[in-house]
């Protein structure tokens, strides 16, 4: 049996969004086509197999990913369809477990405040450089995202952890679905 993932991702220009410093700085630093709104955090989305994970305003499941100034979460959350935008992922029973443990061993790990500002830099400070230091790891959204993703053998391990959620939905857009997080198995059309 197959499981799924979802990617999910907030633009700039969402009405969910507080209207700060942090925001504006984050839109500023993607590097965009056309001009349009970036998209400025990514959550990791577990929707097991079986399970409802939609309403029809919500997609809910487990999630993972961090805040500014946070520290990583893994906790069930509700994603309005309206503000979010989804790329879902097929993967193993084993590629999901093994994502889903890499997230809660990594539950609680602090902010990159350093590789978020700097993500850009060839020398940027990775999540895992801060343990050569005495510290645990620190990630920011789209670094928790993309660890899962490469300890599930989503992506490759050479893809960079430094990575803006906007490049992050670039990078998986070819190799994803576009999802509106409903339930089609509870569906039926008619057609007339």
């Amino acid at each position: 049996m197959t499981h799924k993932i979802m990617l999910c991702f907030v633009r700039s220009d969402s009405d969910i969004l507080e209207a700060s410093w942090l925001n504006r700085v984050a839109a500023s630093m993607a590097t965009t086509d056309n001009n349009e709104a970036p998209f400025i955090h990514a959550e990791l989305l577990f929707c097991p197999p079986g399970e409802n994970t939609g309403s029809t305003d919500t997609v809910s499941g487990l999630a993972c990913s961090i805040v500014y100034s946070g520290s990583v979460h893994l906790e069930s959350k509700r994603f309005s369809r309206k503000e979010w935008f989804f790329r879902s992922m097929e993967c193993t029973k084993s590629q999901y477990n093994s994502m889903m443990n890499f997230c809660k061993e990594h539950k609680g790990d602090s902010f990159n405040h350093l590789g978020y500002y700097m993500f850009w830099a060839p020398v940027a400070p990775t999540p895992m450089s801060y343990t050569y230091l005495g510290m645990s790891p620190r990630w920011y959204c789209s670094e928790i995202v993309i660890g899962a993703l490469k300890e599930g053998n989503i992506i490759a391990e050479d893809v960079s952890h430094s990575m803006h959620p906007h490049e992050l939905y670039k990078l998986v857009q070819n190799n994803s679905m576009a999802d509106c997080g409903r339930n089609m198995g509870n569906m039926s059309l008619r057609f007339v």
